[in-house]
């Protein structure tokens, strides 16, 4: 070999850093290979990811999904990317605790709060595949566990369409799992959702913030199918957003396409993404504020309730807590701890925190009409 003057070109160096507002990502999906099975790498970039062999050959799911979140995000942001052996999607998101969703969980050490989850092995003769349902049903037993240790995650899960011939029966809406959004609609005919593009979104804007706000402007999605079905050629696409889908939409006067409804699998509180992430904020938040107190003392007074004072104080420390990181994300909030409560022989201090969000301006009623006369 000649003497020689190496210099290597590197790229990606233009890419703005997006700032994580309140978004902690992750991807979580069947693995290709011994690049991500079973290990927990961290990305900042899509070139980044296949640097560590997360290459379009190797790990072809894992690949579209990462470079489907660094397309929406049109920047650099860290990105958490584990490969599990476990497929298909439910088996995934089940409470197996050495691989899996859990095992993410578990490596990131409760960090992560949104994660975009798939499989690649489907089965079923129906509208979607039958591991879809499953996954909804699997993955909220570990959502709560990890909520309960005060880590909460949301999940975008895979709305892989087996048929699109097939008129759906499926009602995401009637799972009872606040945690998980079933997505719909895909960047190419395989029937597998745009999961990616929904994390990138969520990814950059903070908890408070719909996915489909139109302030924030069109997806970066090109074409969007169902199964192998254009999504314009189908005249369903309102039923299945209404059966509770977290799918897209053609918006009038606006080129591109944008996210509807950020709907969830359930109708309680916790039926749209942004509520959810407004109090898993909170909850962290909460959480934080509190712990320096944890087997710390509190005065009584004679009768043996609480110190009034003692209890003003630890109101004061939430409220400002939850104010400082989250006062234009919530339209107001109120911390009351009850100084009847017995602490003495419970050790256990109740504190009632309640948070007013914010309204959103889903469906907006213009009536216009003529008239000979303005008043």
């Amino acid at each position: 070999m000649y003497p020689k003057v190496t210099v290597n070109v590197t790229n990606g160096n233009l890419q703005r850093s997006i700032a994580v507002e309140d978004a902690v990502c992750g991807i979580c999906a069947t693995a290709g290979s011994s690049a991500t099975n079973g290990k927990l790498l961290e990305v900042y970039s899509l070139a980044d990811a296949e640097s560590k062999g997360v290459t379009a050959e190797a790990e072809p799911l894992i690949h579209k999904l990462v470079r489907q979140f660094y397309q929406e995000l049109g920047g650099k942001q860290l990105l958490y990317i584990y490969g599990s052996d476990d497929s298909p999607m439910d088996v995934i998101v089940g409470a197996n605790t050495s691989t899996g969703l859990n095992k993410m969980l578990t490596l990131a050490g409760g960090k992560l709060n949104l994660v975009a989850v798939s499989g690649d092995d489907w089965n079923g003769d129906g509208f979607l595949a039958d591991e879809v349902a499953d996954a909804v049903i699997a993955s909220k037993a570990v959502c709560q566990a990890w909520q309960n240790r005060n880590y909460p995650v949301r999940l975008f899960l895979n709305g892989h369409v087996m048929d699109e011939s097939v008129a759906n029966t499926y009602q995401p809406k009637e799972g009872t799992n606040g945690y998980a959004a079933v997505v719909l609609g895909g960047e190419d005919t395989t029937g597998d959702a745009a999961v990616g593009i929904a994390l990138g979104r969520a990814s950059k804007y903070g908890a408070e913030v719909k996915l489909g706000n139109g302030q924030n402007g069109a997806l970066s999605l090109t074409q969007v199918y169902i199964g192998s079905q254009k999504m314009e050629e189908r005249e369903d696409m309102e039923t299945l957003h209404d059966a509770g889908f977290l799918t897209f939409q053609v918006r009038p006067g606006s080129a591109g396409y944008y996210f509807g409804v950020d709907n969830m699998c359930s109708v309680d509180d916790f039926r749209i993404l942004a509520h959810g992430r407004v109090i898993d904020k909170a909850q962290r938040i909460a959480a934080q504020a509190y712990q320096p107190f944890v087997e710390d003392s509190l005065r009584v007074e004679r009768d043996g309730t609480i110190n009034q004072s003692d209890a003003s104080y630890m109101e004061l420390v939430l409220d400002s807590a939850i104010r400082s990181a989250m006062s234009e994300q919530i339209s107001d909030l109120k911390v009351v701890i009850d100084t009847a409560q017995d602490i003495v022989n419970t050790s256990t201090l109740e504190v009632g925190c309640s948070i007013l969000p914010l309204g959103y301006m889903t469906w907006i009623n213009v009536t216009i009409g003529l008239t000979n006369k303005l008043e």
